[in-house]
């Protein structure tokens, strides 16, 4: 679809400098990540654990964005274009594992008692010993395998708008989720918590009160090693990431969900299926406090307000150089 020249009159003039480079929403949010990590990772150089090495990483990945961002530019092969939209994904996962180095150097206090005296409050109980009354094998393997699809489910949902060539909405989803991560990493440095499964559980007794069937061990294997625990760890409680708060799983989760509604997805109904599935799971195993899901929740709302807005004045003072061409610039439904 062409767009009318009314249309183009009304888009923010591009300064000169910018009007070769194609600059994306999630470009400058990763960017702009990558120098409050830089900067954190100056100011507390003696208590950063591996600080040299993230230092270097970050000016890598920032010179990767800084050259898709020059490549990608009208004419440019498709494929350019692809990278400069997937590249997204493992910097998303790169960007979890890194802020972990800053939290315990920046915040070192852990709120775990706080947490669990809001659930106390709200439900005059602990969440998590309610729930092991419905513990079966079967909903454990269920539930656990749920949980691990997390980072794929925003993967199938952009695969399948880059399939049907709504690239339109596949970017803003690019954009909107990796400034939801990001939002949700910067969060954990208020209130670093470990989780029910360290201090309302004995977390080396798990796999025999909550036995899976065949891939459960497995799942939760990942998770660990994911989390930062090393295998055979005699106080995993030291290692693991202090991420709880608030439950980025349910805050991106249900962001996906409310794009992949809002976008009338094909795949909406699995993706609500499997992420419904997947929050509950959070607190079944022992992940999250149920505070953390309501923060996460919020989070999302706050998400959902902003973004866009931040997106437009971007766009207006010329920062983002993000329409598309002519044979990328139609939706097809």
């Amino acid at each position: 679809m062409v767009v009318p020249e009314a249309v183009r009159q009304l888009r923010p003039p591009v300064p000169a400098r910018l009007r070769r480079w194609r600059w994306y929403g999630h470009d400058l949010y990763t960017l702009a990540l990558l120098g409050i990590y830089s900067i954190l990772g100056i100011a507390f150089y003696p208590a950063v654990e591996k600080a040299s090495a993230w230092l270097l990483l970050n000016a890598v990945v920032a010179m990767v964005i800084v050259g898709l961002a020059w490549a990608d530019r009208p004419g440019s092969p498709r494929w350019v274009r692809l990278l400069h939209w997937l590249y997204i994904a493992p910097v998303i996962y790169l960007m979890y594992q890194e802020v972990h180095a800053y939290v315990p150097a920046v915040n070192p206090r852990l709120y775990d008692e706080l947490l669990i005296a809001w659930d106390l409050a709200l439900f005059g109980t602990h969440p998590t010993h309610w729930l092991a009354r419905f513990a079966h094998p079967l909903l454990t393997e269920y539930l656990q395998t749920a949980y691990m699809l997390f980072y794929f489910l925003p993967l199938i949902h952009g695969a399948e708008l880059l399939w049907r060539r709504r690239f339109h909405d596949a970017a803003e989803l690019a954009r909107l989720m990796a400034f939801g991560f990001y939002v949700s990493y910067l969060c954990y440095f208020v209130l670093p918590a470990i989780g029910p499964r360290f201090t309302l559980h004995d977390f080396r007794q798990l796999d025999q009160e909550l036995p899976g069937l065949w891939l459960t061990p497995r799942w939760r294997a990942y998770i660990n090693a994911g989390g930062g625990i090393p295998p055979g760890a005699p106080d995993p409680e030291k290692h693991v990431h202090r991420d709880c708060m608030p439950s980025g799983h349910t805050m991106m989760t249900l962001l996906n969900l409310l794009l992949a509604f809002r976008f009338r997805s094909r795949t909406r109904w699995l993706l609500a299926v499997a992420g419904m599935s997947l929050i509950v799971a959070t607190v079944y195993l022992r992940y999250h406090y149920v505070v953390d899901l309501l923060a996460g929740a919020l989070c999302t709302l706050g998400v959902l307000w902003l973004e866009p807005r931040l997106h437009r004045l971007l766009r207006r003072v010329g920062w983002i150089q993000d329409h598309l061409d002519g044979r990328l610039e139609g939706r097809t439904v």
